[in-house]
């Protein structure tokens, strides 16, 4: 089974940049890009309704025990467009503490001063852009957590109903 790091770092790569111009939705069409792969990706698991709206929207249901409660799971996949998300360059770096030196060949540095908080995460990894990107962490972090969610209940069998959306986007 996949991590849900791996996926993280997989989804990452897709540019879903969004439009704030823009009146259609999803707001750009590089979007449903990444909604195709969690389409097939739901197939995969044996989610065989799993599909994409004509808006981008990924849906798909699991049955299971009626005994059970029903829950749903949504997340949104585009990101901001503040900043670019095209050829996104994740890395893991194992936090020591310190500054996190993001690109050493541009001098893109995250400045612990900057970041007190950073301090609560001593001796874990961190996923980062290499500061010129977008990293998309909102919310493709939060789809990655989803199937990986759902790739435990599956096997489990407690899982009655997955859905993952771009609902945030379309007014």
């Amino acid at each position: 089974m996949e991590s849900v790091v791996e996926r993280f770092l997989r989804y990452v790569t897709f540019d879903t940049q969004s439009d704030e111009e823009s009146d259609t939705c999803p707001s750009t069409e590089k979007q449903k890009a990444l909604a195709a792969a969690l389409v097939e990706e739901m197939h995969a698991m044996g989610i065989a309704d799993a599909r994409m709206d004509e808006n981008g929207y990924v849906y798909g249901t699991v049955p299971g025990d009626l005994e059970l409660p029903i829950i749903g799971l949504i997340a949104h996949m585009d990101t901001t467009p503040d900043m670019t998300g095209k050829d996104v360059k994740p890395q893991v770096i194992h936090y020591e503490g310190g500054d996190v030196v993001l690109n050493r060949e541009k001098g893109i540095v995250m400045e612990a001063a900057q970041f007190p908080e950073l301090q609560k995460f001593v001796g874990q990894d961190l996923v980062c852009s290499d500061g010129t990107t977008l990293l998309g962490a909102d919310d493709k972090a939060g789809i990655a957590m989803i199937l990986q969610a759902v790739e435990e209940l599956l096997a489990e069998g407690v899982l009655k109903v997955v859905m993952v959306g771009n609902e945030a986007e379309c007014k």
